[in-house]
C-alpha cells in the first residue's frame, strides 16, 4: 500500500468525495481477468455442489469437527492453496477472487469458512507475504497440497487480538541462535492439528536509543519442546471448526524462524487481518444470501390464517429489508475487494465498514429467519437455530464491531484535527491502542487537491435523488464531526457515544455510495432484468440508510451538553453501584438480592 494512499471514508469526514475510488464500479472478473474467473467459477461450483457430498453441516455441528476426508477433498480441489503463490503449488488468487470464493463458502458452511480462513487467509498468507525464500520453500508447497495445516496464534486472555500488547515474551539467546518464548494463547483456530503456526511475542528492540518491547512474528512447530495444546473450546456456533488454548513454556524457536523483521510483528498482524475483514465480510454476505433463500422458501410454503406467510406485509417488510441490505453488502464487497486488489488506496477503514455491515446483516437475517419459522426455528432438526448460532461470532471475529466503530471515526476525525494540536496528540494514543486496527492510519491522512463535496460523475436520472441526499449527508457528517471535535477537543477520544454515532453515519454514507455506483453499472448494462431489480433495491436501501443516518445525526444533537447521554451515564452508575437492577419489585419485593 503506498504511504501516500488516501481513503474514501476518511475523505467523507473532511467533506471530500473521492469518487474516482468508487466510480466506475469495478467490471466483472470475466472481463478483467477471464483466466482467474474460470478458476473462481470452478471453485464456487465445487463448493456449492457441497464438495462431492462430503460437506455435512449437521454432522460437523454435532461431532464438533471437520473430518480428514473433507480436508483432503478441499486440498485436492485447490481450496487450501488459494493464497499461496503458483511457484509453490498454490492458486495465487487475487484479493478479489479469494473474496468471491469465500462468499460461496460462507453460503455453504460456516465452519468450513473458518477452517479455510485460518489456513489460507491468516497462516499461509502471512508466510507468503513475509516469509523468507527458505521459509516459503519449506512450508508453502506442503500447505498448498494440504499435507500439513497452518494456524495463526495471536489472541491472548488479557489482551485479545491486540498484537501491539501481547504478553507472550521472546528472549534471544546469548549466541543469537534461538529465541525462548513463554506465553499463553487462546481460541486459536486449527491449532490442535496444525504442523506449523504463526505466532507473536514481545521482543526487545532499540528505538530512539532506548530498548523497548515490540511484537515480533515467529513460525513455530508443535514438535518444539515447550509447546502444549491445553484444550479445545466448546462453542455455541461454528462447532465444526476447532479453537484451541496453547501454552508456551520455554519454547525454543530457531532464530531463522522469525517471520519478517524483529520488532515488526505488528505490521504482519495488521496487514494479514485487514484482509481477513474483507473475506469475513464476503463470507457473511454469502451466508445472508443463503438465509434469504431459505426464508423465501419457508414463507411461501408456510400457510397461516389461510394464506402463505409471504402474503403478509410484515413478512414482506422483512424480506425486502434483508434483500436491500444484501444488495448493499454485495456492493460494498465489490468495491472493497477491488481496492484491495489494485492497491492504490488505504482501504483499512472500508474493510472495517464491510465487516461491521455484513456481520450485523447476517445476524439480523438469521434472527428474522428464526422468528418467521416460529417454534420450528428454535428446535432441531430444522437448520434455523444453527444458522443463528453460527452467525453470532462474526460480530466478534477480526475485531469486535464496537472497536471497529471507534477505529473508523477516530481515524476519520484526524482529517479535522490538524489545527488543534492537543486533539491530534490525544488521538494518537487510542488509535495506537486499537491494536490490530491501527498501523495504516496515523501517517496516511491525505487530502487530495481538487476533491469536492459532490459526486462528480454522470448518473442515471433515476439516481438523482439519491445523489442529492448523499451529498447533503456528506456535508452533515463533516459539520457534525467538526462540531464534536471543537466541542470536546482532546476529550473527544473519551466520548465513545459521540464517536459511535459519527461512525454509524460514515458507514451509511460509504454503503450508499457503493450502492449508487453498483446500481449505475447495472443500469448501464444490457441486462434489463438485472437493472430493474437493482433500481428497486437501490431505492429501498438508500431511503432506509438515509433514515438511519438521520437518526444518528439527531442522536448527536440530543446527546450534546448532557441530554440523553448524561442519563445513560447516571443509569449505568446506579447499576454498577448496585451490582445490577435494584429497584423494588413491582409485584412483591421479597428482600435481599444476591
Amino acid at each position: 500500500m503506498p504511504t501516500d494512499a488516501y481513503s474514501f471514508t476518511r475523505g467523507l469526514f473532511a467533506g471530500e468525495v473521492h469518487d474516482e475510488l468508487l466510480f466506475p464500479y469495478p467490471a466483472p472478473m470475466d472481463v478483467t481477468n477471464p483466466d482467474e474467473a474460470a478458476t473462481v467459477r470452478r471453485l464456487v461450483e465445487t463448493m456449492e455442489g457441497r464438495l462431492g457430498g462430503l460437506i455435512d453441516s449437521v454432522k460437523f455441528d454435532e461431532e464438533e469437527t471437520i473430518h480428514d476426508d473433507v480436508i483432503a477433498a478441499l486440498a485436492r480441489e485447490g481450496f487450501l492453496g488459494m493464497t499461496i503463490p503458483r511457484r509453490f503449488g498454490g492458486l495465487e488468487l487475487s484479493s478479489r477472487a479469494y473474496a468471491r470464493v469465500c462468499e460461496a463458502i460462507g453460503g455453504v458452511d460456516s465452519s468450513i469458512g473458518v477452517f479455510i480462513g485460518v489456513h489460507c487467509g491468516l497462516g499461509s498468507k502471512a508466510i507468503a507475504m513475509y516469509g523468507t525464500e527458505a521459509q516459503q520453500e519449506r512450508w508453502l508447497p506442503r500447505l498448498a497440497r494440504g499435507e500439513i495445516l497452518v494456524s495463526y496464534a495471536l489472541t491472548e486472555p488479557l489482551v485479545g487480538s491486540d498484537a501491539q500488547h501481547v504478553k507472550t515474551t521472546a528472549i534471544l539467546s546469548a549466541d543469537r541462535t534461538f529465541w525462548t518464548l513463554n506465553g499463553h494463547k487462546i481460541w486459536i483456530g486449527n491449532a490442535h492439528r496444525a504442523a506449523v503456526l504463526v505466532t507473536f511475542a514481545q521482543t526487545e528492540v532499540e528505538r530512539d536509543g532506548m530498548m523497548r518491547l515490540r511484537p515480533t512474528a515467529f513460525i513455530i512447530e508443535p514438535t518444539m519442546p515447550g509447546f502444549r495444546v491445553v484444550e479445545t473450546a466448546r462453542k455455541m456456533g461454528i462447532r465444526g471448526s476447532t479453537q484451541a488454548e496453547l501454552e508456551y513454556t520455554d519454547l525454543r524457536v530457531p532464530a531463522e524462524n522469525v517471520l519478517g523483521e524483529v520488532g515488526r510483528g505488528f505490521a504482519v498482524a495488521v496487514t494479514v487481518l485487514n484482509g481477513g475483514r474483507l473475506t469475513l465480510a464476503a463470507g457473511c454476505t454469502g451466508a445472508a444470501k443463503r438465509i434469504l433463500r431459505e426464508m423465501t422458501s419457508y414463507v411461501e410454503k408456510r400457510i397461516q390464517f389461510g394464506k402463505p406467510l409471504a402474503d403478509f406485509e410484515i413478512t414482506q417488510r422483512k424480506l425486502s429489508s434483508i434483500a436491500s441490505d444484501i444488495y448493499a453488502s454485495d456492493a460494498l464487497l465489490g468495491v472493497i475487494a477491488n481496492l484491495a486488489t489494485v492497491g492504490e488506496a488505504d482501504w483499512s477503514l472500508e474493510a472495517a465498514i464491510g465487516k461491521v455491515f455484513a456481520s450485523e446483516l447476517v445476524w439480523r437475517s438469521a434472527d428474522e429467519m428464526l422468528q418467521l419459522a416460529g417454534g420450528r426455528g428454535f428446535v432441531k432438526p430444522y437448520p434455523y437455530e444453527r444458522f443463528l448460532r453460527d452467525s453470532r461470532i462474526n460480530r466478534i471475529f477480526e475485531g469486535a464491531n464496537e472497536i471497529l466503530r471507534l477505529f473508523i471515526a477516530l481515524n476519520g476525525i484526524q482529517t479535522l484535527s490538524g489545527q488543534l494540536k492537543e486533539v491530534s496528540a490525544a488521538l494518537r494514543e487510542p488509535i495506537k491502542h486499537l491494536g490490530l486496527l491501527s498501523e495504516f492510519a496515523a501517517t496516511r491522512v491525505r487530502n487530495v487537491f481538487g476533491a469536492t463535496a459532490t459526486l462528480d460523475v454522470d448518473l442515471d436520472p433515476r439516481l438523482a435523488k439519491h445523489k442529492e441526499s448523499f451529498e447533503k449527508h456528506v456535508g452533515e457528517l463533516r459539520a457534525a464531526a467538526e462540531k464534536a471535535v471543537t466541542r470536546h477537543r482532546a476529550e473527544i477520544v473519551n466520548q465513545q457515544l459521540v464517536i459511535e454515532r459519527l461512525s454509524n453515519m460514515a458507514i451509511e454514507l460509504f454503503a450508499t455510495a457503493c450502492v449508487i455506483s453498483h446500481t449505475q453499472s447495472l443500469l448501464d448494462s444490457s441486462d434489463a432484468s438485472a437493472a430493474g431489480h437493482a433500481i428497486v433495491l437501490c431505492n429501498l436501501f438508500c431511503v432506509e440508510s438515509g433514515l438511519r443516518f438521520r437518526a444518528s445525526r439527531v442522536a448527536l444533537d440530543g446527546g450534546a451538553d448532557g441530554g440523553i447521554d448524561d442519563d445513560r451515564r447516571k443509569a449505568a452508575a446506579l447499576v454498577r453501584r448496585d451490582g445490577g437492577y435494584a429497584v423494588p419489585d413491582s409485584i412483591l419485593d421479597v428482600g435481599a438480592r444476591g
